[in-house]
Formats: structure tokens, C-alpha cells, sequence
């Protein structure tokens, strides 16, 4: 006799490469489908997930009850998302154009929460959103939360630092949640905390880990120059951490750890800058040449450029195109995927499939190079949500859900 599935079920909306989805799988839930337009994304899912229902499409294809919960199969307890947040971000110009298509996808999540009827839903996206307005001036989370109050949903807004959860990184993000308790849940209580340094920490944070550093998450990966590195290989060290053990689960691959090539000159420029310095700090012999200058120094200053990151500190955010943001703390050199992975907090068997990194998006636009037009592997991991930080959200609502 076949033993039922007791365990809540989710939909995972915008699923991206699955970190989300994986979050709340730690946590005991069931990710039972997943929907994602871009198919590099896709096929990251299906390789880490064989038995995943994978939907590959637009989600604005999916505008009926009827097809809905036919894609679906089953009636949901939780969906989550993240909508795609470029027309909110606070990165990039600060003028964002409040008329961005994408800036409205939260409508057609609302719309499978409405077909499906779920006990609640979860909602990731910067928190630059909480300052936005549409093209009437009104403020778009208030936008959000109407929406689905009108659905019956009891909502709240939580602000969450990804560091405070046991991920080994700065990132802070907002969630907005939806649930039909009648009272206040509140957000997940934090089990790290970024007081350590400070001379008077809170009384709460004596009682809590310190935040991990970036070395507690990566000193463990073998080492690479520039250009080293397979797809697949073997560790070389034993793991030194904690997080080190649990991200390796006594497993013996390690996937997508390839260092980007860079040029000697390159190497050369990477070796004098020190922690927390970037390219723009940089003058002299081996600065930034103008593109196509004969050799002439650049006078832009590129502050987002190859920062060395500080190895006993938690990272800075990696975002959705960080192979040229950060530099390794002691080796010459960008992170790899796999550096990044670590410190978005997915374990070493989790693999990212896909180009490791494509040109810029116009670029792919003017030449008309449609097949390359996807998420490469950098992408992928930049834009998902913190497995270890949605599994604390995940405990959170299993806990106080009704």
C-alpha cells in the first residue's frame, strides 16, 4: 500500500534556478511545481529535481481556472514567487519607468492564488519596492497587499537580512506574506547575528551565532588561477565548517567551479587591489584602458568592478550578474559559480546548467543571437532566494499556519 504525502505542498511561481522552491524542501514541504520561463533555468530544474512538475512557459499563458489546476495537479497549501523585480529595483538608473510590464506580474500571481485557493502565499522582492510608485503615484506595495487582501488573505510585510538566517551574506530582501490566520505572525525569529562587531550588542544577539563570513562558506573550494577549474571535480581539502560540512553532505562532486579567464594584465591589476578596494581604485600602469583606445587609461571609474571581498566578513549581496563584481579574497581572480552558490547558500550538489556566462542582454538583442537569450549559470544563482533563508521562512509558516 502506498503511504500518503502528509507534507504541505507548494507552487513556486517564477521559480528561477530553484532556490526558493529548495528553501522550503529543506524544510520539510513539497515543492509538487514549478514555473519558469527561461529554459537554461528549466533545465537546472529537471537536472536537480528529475520528479519535479516543471511548467516552462510565461505565466501570463496560464489566465484560466480550468487550465491552471489542470498544469498544477494538485490543490497547493503554500505558492511562492518572485516576480521579476527590474522596473522596482533600486540598482541601475534611478529613474525606473513605472509603466515596466514586469513591474504588474504580481497581478497574474494573484490570479493562480485566486484559482487555487491556497492557505498562503509568499511574496519575494527588493526592497526598493517599498518606495515605488506606479504611474497614478500610488505606492505599489500598497497596490500589492489590496490585491490579494481582497483575495481574503491577511497580509504582512517582512524585511529580512539573509545573514541573520545562517547565509554567509549581506543580502536583504522583502517578503511580502499572505495567510488566513486572524492575528500577526510575524517574521521568523533570526538564528545569526551581525552584532558581533559592535560594542554594545543588542541583549538578544548574545543569545544567537555570530553571522557567518564568507570564509566559513568557501575556504574549503580547491584552488584556481584564472581560467582553471572543471564543470565536475573532486574536493581536494576536507571541509573546515560547519556550513563547509553541510553544504558537501558527504558528497564527493563539486559542480561548477571554473574560474573565468582574465587576461595577464588583468591578473596583474587584481593583484594590488586589497580587501574592500575595486578596480576604480586602481591607477597607474595597470588601470582601466578606454575600449579601443589605443592603450589611452580610462577616466571612468567603474566602482562596481572587481571589489576584493573581505574573507572575515559576511559577503556583500551577489546579484543577478556578479562574475565581474567580486574578486576572490586571496586569489587572483572573479568568483566561480560554485563561490557564488556557497554563498547564496546551496549545497555542492546542486548543479546550475546553462552557459556560465553570456554577453549583455542588448547585445544578444542586436545580433539577433535569440539561442543565447537565457539565464547563464551566474544568473541563475544570483537572482534566487537563499535556500537556508526561505527554509527559516518555510519552519516559520509551518509553525504558525492554521
Amino acid at each position: 500500500m502506498i503511504k500518503a504525502d502528509k507534507r504541505l505542498k507548494v507552487v513556486d511561481l517564477f521559480a528561477g534556478a530553484g532556490g526558493f522552491g529548495l528553501g522550503f524542501e529543506l524544510a520539510g514541504l513539497k515543492i509538487s511545481a514549478s514555473l519558469e520561463l527561461d529554459s537554461w533555468a528549466c533545465d537546472t530544474l529537471k537536472y536537480n529535481h528529475p520528479h519535479l512538475n516543471v511548467l516552462e512557459g510565461d505565466i501570463r499563458d496560464f489566465n484560466s481556472c480550468e487550465t491552471v489546476k489542470r498544469v498544477v495537479g494538485v490543490k497547493p497549501d503554500i505558492i511562492i514567487g518572485g516576480p521579476p523585480c527590474q522596473g522596482f529595483s533600486v540598482a541601475g538608473p534611478a529613474q525606473k519607468d513605472p509603466k515596466d510590464p514586469r513591474n504588474s506580474l504580481f497581478i497574474n500571481f494573484a490570479q493562480w492564488a485566486n484559482f487555487l485557493e491556497p492557505k498562503a502565499v509568499v511574496m519575494e522582492n527588493v526592497l526598493g519596492l517599498l518606495s515605488r510608485q506606479n504611474a497614478e503615484g500610488k505606492k505599489v506595495i500598497n497596490i500589492i497587499k489590496r490585491v490579494f487582501s481582497d483575495l481574503g488573505y491577511f497580509m504582512e510585510v517582512w524585511a529580512l537580512n539573509a545573514a541573520e538566517y545562517g547565509v554567509p551574506q549581506n543580502r536583504e530582501r522583502l517578503f511580502i506574506i499572505g495567510h488566513h490566520n486572524e492575528r500577526e505572525i510575524g517574521p521568523p525569529p533570526p538564528t545569526h547575528t551581525l552584532d558581533a562587531t559592535k560594542l554594545q550588542p543588542s541583549f538578544e544577539s548574545q543569545f544567537l551565532e555570530p553571522a557567518l563570513h564568507l570564509w566559513d562558506a568557501i575556504s574549503d573550494l580547491p584552488v584556481l588561477e584564472a581560467g582553471e577549474g572543471t564543470e565536475e571535480q573532486k574536493y581536494s581539502v576536507e571541509a573546515e565548517t560547519k556550513f563547509q560540512q553541510w553544504a558537501r553532505n558527504e558528497g564527493d562532486n563539486l559542480f561548477n567551479h571554473v574560474a573565468m579567464e582574465h587576461s595577464k594584465r588583468l591578473v596583474e591589476r587584481f593583484k594590488l587591489i586589497r580587501w574592500g578596494e575595486s578596480s576604480s581604485d586602481i591607477t597607474g600602469e595597470f588601470a582601466a584602458r578606454k575600449r579601443s583606445g589605443n592603450g589611452i587609461l580610462s577616466e571612468i571609474k567603474y566602482d562596481q568592478n572587481n571589489r576584493r571581498l573581505y574573507p572575515y566578513k559576511p559577503s556583500h549581496t551577489i546579484a543577478a550578474a556578479f562574475y565581474a563584481n567580486f574578486l576572490h579574497p586571496f586569489q587572483h581572480r572573479n568568483l566561480t559559480a560554485r563561490e557564488g552558490a556557497r554563498v547564496q547558500s546551496f549545497p555542492d550538489s546542486y548543479r546550475f546548467l546553462g552557459k556560465k556566462t553570456v554577453v549583455s542582454q542588448k547585445l544578444l538583442q542586436r545580433e539577433a543571437r535569440i539561442d543565447e537569450k537565457h539565464l547563464c549559470q551566474y544568473n541563475q544563482i544570483g537572482n534566487a532566494v537563499p535556500p537556508l533563508l526561505a527554509r527559516a521562512i518555510a519552519l516559520h509558516l509551518k509553525e504558525n499556519l492554521s
